[in-house]
């Protein structure tokens, strides 16, 4: 199976979200710059990666909920 095919199952997009929340979770813990450039850089980096992770958990959301409704089921059912 290849990348392009894996990219479009939803536990896999989870899990590469679940990774850049933990990275951001991790360089905020972490990441201590003394100069005022590197904490800007370190700001954004830590931005996209909480950006990125919000925007993969609510498209693996979406794809899951395309999934039950395509296979019959009601988005509400357990």
């Amino acid at each position: 199976m290849n990348l392009r095919n894996r990219l479009r199952e939803p536990q896999v997009i989870l899990r590469i979200g679940a990774a850049c929340l933990l990275a951001a979770n991790l360089s905020l813990w972490f990441l201590h710059p003394a100069a005022d450039f590197s904490r800007g850089l370190v700001d954004g980096v830590t931005g996209m990666l909480f950006g990125l992770a919000i925007g993969l958990m609510l498209v693996a959301v979406r794809l899951k909920s395309r999934q039950h409704r395509r296979d019959g089921e009601s988005p509400c059912s357990s």
